[in-house]
């Protein structure tokens, strides 16, 4: 593997049209033109095969322009022509969405032998059965409340990039800097007054926030009610899981709940009898000693991951060496990273603000973690996007397995005990998220809903909510909780996926007991592989079964899991 002095800048001249915009966007229009053509007429004539694989191709492509169009938010791209690409891109799914609906309805109007003759004619049997998830009734209702449901995000982007954070001393922050600097600024007392600052301008703008969010879920509401679903309960079809193993996921957490918050005692100073403030919480461990380059950070993850299965760590060698990775810091990207797929072109992308704290490596494993589980999947035709059948549920399993691997190296490797104590506490700390924070948004997410169906909540209600399920999923252990979240979480704002943070609390669960598995069977990395490759195929409680024979309604792989952090926080104990 070539060395890396700096963080690399991604490769995108060998995806869609690179920066060439103006060929990009005749490229777009051109495809619109022949999906209008094929839209007029699905509305005369019924479609076949070969106008099926015709759509999923067309739709791989809408996927790859939606990834590259991720990209280029991070990129120095006029803000008008990015609202329009995005705009261009939602216009080419409904087109899809209207002629797929339409052939729906051509369906319904034949006779039984006129459909088993056309049924007959496909071959690709899987078109059938995606075919059921286009019924008109849906799209009828759908094409209008996604254009909407988009739209409102964008404002959501809009109002929330618009806010400057004004603190004494220091140039007019942006969102995205305030919450970095709140958590990141060398100085303590300028990191408390960055983040009331923050909180200051939140509270100001609050009922802009609330009103989105309000017409959000409103519309979503509305939608469920017509089709006769709840959206928790179409989340969890998406994602793979049921009602019943989330609410065990749940259950095993709080019988946890006190072994788990020791932790949060361990942190207070010597003789400190008062609970921990949140904003100390999340702080403490922004300041160790712990140091890496890119070039290191890469050598870390690939190294780490030797054990586990060599594909995955050349994976990562190529990954890094064929310009997927852009690891450069710019104020253009917001805080976090996050990789998309082109899995037509068997690739992905990943962005991230590297800045040589272990956070950052971890960031980065994480999102190469998404690559590898992306470079699994086979792009097989689809008559469905893959926004709306990714199982966010395995990716995260996937991304999580990655960042465990990579940080259980460091701890491992990692002599010094003070700086072995310190990059377990952020081990421990990032748990913690995974398990109480995410928990405590998902909580809010569900309760908010309830509360939305009988009218509007404004601001202040909101506010109250979200700190009350906060103290419910920390079982009451800090001092205070993080105000306004429902304003700095975008998920909450994002348009295809309601229901975003379960996911993320299952896959980290999953991929601490799947680690535990590896370290046992030696036909891990096989059964791993094939694990990620039937994602959107077949649901997460079947892959768990067929390919590990573990069912994921029972407890006792969830308690397992959370044993194993328990064990870290007794060992943070020790040192």
């Amino acid at each position: 593997m070539g060395k890396f002095d700096g963080a690399t800048r991604w490769k995108l001249d060998n995806l869609q049209y690179g920066f060439k915009l103006d060929e990009y966007t005749m490229y777009l229009s051109e495809m619109n033109n022949k999906l209008i053509d094929l839209e007029s007429y699905s509305e005369l004539t019924t479609l076949f095969e070969s106008d099926l694989v015709l759509i999923a191709q067309f739709i791989q492509q809408i996927d790859s322009a939606d990834s590259f169009y991720y990209c280029l938010t991070t990129e120095d791209v006029e803000p008008n022509y990015l609202s329009s690409l995005n705009e261009t891109i939602l216009t080419l799914k409904n087109r899809v969405y209207s002629i797929l609906s339409n052939l729906q309805e051509s369906l319904h109007n034949r006779s039984e032998q006129q459909y088993s003759e056309w049924e007959n004619g496909v071959k690709q049997s899987h078109f059938l059965s995606e075919l059921v998830n286009y019924a008109k009734v849906q799209h009828e209702i759908s094409e209008p409340s996604n254009e909407t449901v988009n739209s409102l995000e964008a404002h959501y982007l809009q109002v929330r990039n618009n806010l400057r954070i004004k603190v004494e001393e220091l140039d007019a922050l942006t969102f995205g800097e305030a919450i970095d600097l709140a958590e990141s600024h060398p100085a303590q007392s300028d990191r408390t007054l960055i983040f009331q600052e923050l909180n200051k301008t939140l509270e100001r703008q609050s009922n802009s926030f609330a009103s989105i969010y309000n017409q959000m879920v409103g519309l979503r509401l509305h939608e469920a009610k017509v089709k006769g679903v709840n959206c928790l309960d179409e989340s969890l079809k998406v994602n793979g899981i049921s009602r019943q193993t989330l609410d065990v996921v749940w259950e095993t957490i709080d019988a946890k709940l006190d072994a788990l918050t020791r932790y949060f005692k361990l942190k207070l100073h010597k003789g400190d009898n008062e609970r921990l403030d949140w904003h100390e919480f999340m702080i403490s461990s922004q300041n160790d000693p712990a140091k890496l380059t890119f070039n290191q950070a890469v050598d870390t993850i690939t190294k780490s991951l030797e054990s586990i299965d060599a594909n995955m760590s050349e994976f990562v060698k190529n990954a890094v060496a064929n310009g997927w990775v852009d690891a450069e810091q710019r104020t253009t990207k917001q805080p976090g990273g996050f990789c998309v797929p082109f899995i037509s072109e068997g690739e992905s992308r990943i962005s991230l603000n590297f800045d040589n704290t272990i956070n950052s490596v971890r960031i980065l494993a994480h999102e190469l973690g998404h690559a590898w589980h992306f470079k699994q999947m086979t792009a097989v035709p689809s008559l469905r996007f893959l926004d709306d059948t990714l199982e966010m549920t395995v990716a995260e399993t996937s991304s999580i397995f990655f960042e465990t691997v990579c940080i259980d190296y460091l701890i491992e490797n990692t002599s010094d005990i003070s700086l072995r104590k310190s990059i377990l506490g952020e081990k421990i700390e990032r748990s913690l998220t995974y398990l109480m924070s995410i928990r405590g948004a998902f909580d809010f997410e569900e309760k908010f809903y309830e509360c939305r169906e009988t009218g509007e909540v404004d601001a202040e209600q909101i506010e109250e909510l979200s700190l009350r399920c906060q103290k419910e999923a920390y079982g009451g252990s800090l001092r205070n909780y993080e105000p306004f979240v429902w304003i700095k979480y975008g998920q909450f704002y994002q348009a295809n996926t309601p229901f975003y943070n379960y996911p993320y609390t299952v896959g980290f669960l999953l991929s601490i007991g799947l680690l535990d598995l590896a370290k046992k069977d030696q036909q891990f990395d096989h059964k791993f592989q094939s694990f990620l490759s039937e994602t959107r195929m077949v649901p997460l409680e079947q892959l768990m079964k067929k390919h590990f024979n573990i069912d994921l309604s029972l407890q006792s792989f969830w308690q397992q899991s959370l044993q194993k952090i328990v064990q870290d926080i007794d060992l943070y104990q020790e040192l």
